[in-house]
């Protein structure tokens, strides 16, 4: 990090704008079409189910947008069948940790 980017967030106050940001990039994220939302691995490597991840997604993008019930407890125990050639598991968990700080944030 830069010492002007560093400055920059060491300046915010706490909470400010770092969960309204991280919100709008989940949303962003979770709004792309069916099988577009992440990268995929190589058809010789195992990643997540992408239907499995794009139906919890479309949950998600409810959750935000909609104000659909879902719960964190659902967030940290989803399970995603494995696919080769599927959906790259750690843009996927990092979507589903920043979802998770989000929802904490504004409970």
């Amino acid at each position: 990090m830069s010492a002007s980017a560093r400055s920059r967030t060491s300046a915010r106050r706490p909470g400010t704008r770092r969960h309204g940001g991280k919100a709008s990039d989940v949303v962003a994220r979770l709004g792309r079409p069916d099988a577009q939302r992440f990268q995929r691995v190589s058809f010789l490597t195992t990643g997540y189910h992408p239907k499995d991840v794009d139906a919890f997604s479309r949950r998600l993008h409810g959750y935000f947008k909609d104000g659909k019930p879902l719960s964190l407890t659902e967030v940290r125990s989803v399970v995603f069948r494995p696919k080769h050639g599927g959906y790259r598991e750690a843009q996927v968990d990092a979507l589903l940790d920043a979802v998770i700080e989000v929802m904490l944030a504004v409970r």
